[in-house]
């Protein structure tokens, strides 16, 4: 099994895209915060380039990323657009953004492409550092909505943007060939037990009665003490 990082683009005194009072570096942080956990408790081994607001250099961000097999860059988008983006390098087929478009479509999250981009006037050379430095790393922009798009209000509800993550989720899953399982399913809940008191007594005589009574049909039944 590979091992994933999870880059929470932007952060500390980079906002990323802002609009209406939302910065892109918080959402960022969210989606890969949740991802990785997620993966996590899915068995895949995972870890993130940042765990809080703080900044990141172009240089110390994609040395962390080079370390890993695969890289999810979490972003949002601006310039009022809608739906979903996909970006892998030019040196992949961009198979597993495939899967996550078709996991997207099936939750009804609106996919506006799937591309590649390549340097100006250099077909060899990736246009986004995040896969132009990143080593043999296989690293994926997914840049999840945007900010100022039609679908804004949309992203203010965190159900939304929390559903778009689990998209991820499932596509690294399948990618993976691991088994894939909603949050918290298959894991047992600590048992809830009720005590139920049948009497009070001022007799020691008659409460000690009453619980042979209780256990001579199956109860449970013992005597606690209570001051007046």
């Amino acid at each position: 099994m590979v091992n994933w990082i999870q880059d929470a683009g932007h952060g500390g005194e980079d906002p990323g895209a802002v609009y209406d009072g939302k910065q892109e570096k918080v959402w960022t942080l969210e989606a890969a915060l949740y991802v990785n956990q997620r993966l996590d408790e899915l068995g895949i081994t995972s870890t993130t380039t940042r765990s809080n607001d703080v900044t990141l250099s172009r240089h110390e961000r994609t040395s962390k990323v080079r370390k890993y097999d695969r890289c999810i860059s979490h972003h949002f988008n601006a310039g009022g657009g809608k739906g979903a983006e996909f970006i892998h390098s030019i040196y992949s087929k961009g198979q597993f953004e495939n899967l996550l478009t078709d996991e997207f479509k099936r939750m009804g999250y609106p996919v506006r492409r799937t591309f590649t981009k390549h340097y100006s006037n250099q077909s060899k050379r990736d246009y986004y550092y995040m896969h132009r430095d990143t080593g043999r790393c296989r690293t994926t922009i997914v840049e999840y909505e945007f900010l100022d798009g039609g679908h804004r209000n949309k992203l203010r509800n965190k159900e939304y943007r929390l559903g778009m993550y689990e998209c991820v989720v499932k596509a690294i899953c399948r990618d993976e060939g691991v088994t894939y399982h909603s949050e918290n399913s298959g894991i047992s809940q600590p048992e809830t037990l009720y005590r139920v008191i049948t009497g009070s007594f001022k007799s020691l005589e008659n409460a000690e009665k009453r619980v042979r009574e209780l256990k001579e049909s199956g109860f449970n039944a013992f005597i606690d003490h209570l001051k007046g």
